[in-house]
């Protein structure tokens, strides 16, 4: 099997929350990946907020950097229970 690359992982995850998990291809990252896109996207849907502070912008950025690192670490673990095949 062959194994995922954790940047790409990371980035998809940061741009688009939840879609870096569906990479990996396992059924219950896919499940996983859609549920936490479906859920951003409604609760960006339900903010009523008008205006953003620099506060508020800061902390989405950290967020987002923190679901980028958590993302890296989870595909360095599916890589690990992946067998490795030397002739593929």
């Amino acid at each position: 099997m062959k194994k995922k690359n954790p940047a790409v992982t990371a980035v998809l995850n940061f741009f688009l929350p939840g879609i870096g998990f569906t990479y990996l291809g396992s059924p219950i990252f896919i499940a996983t990946g859609i549920a936490f896109f479906a859920c951003t996207v409604l609760s960006a849907a339900l903010s009523s907020e008008a205006g953003l502070s620099a506060g508020s912008i800061a902390a989405d950025i950290g967020a987002l950097l923190a679901l980028a690192a958590i993302s890296w670490e989870v595909t360095n673990l599916f890589n690990a229970t992946r067998p490795t095949n030397p002739g593929t």
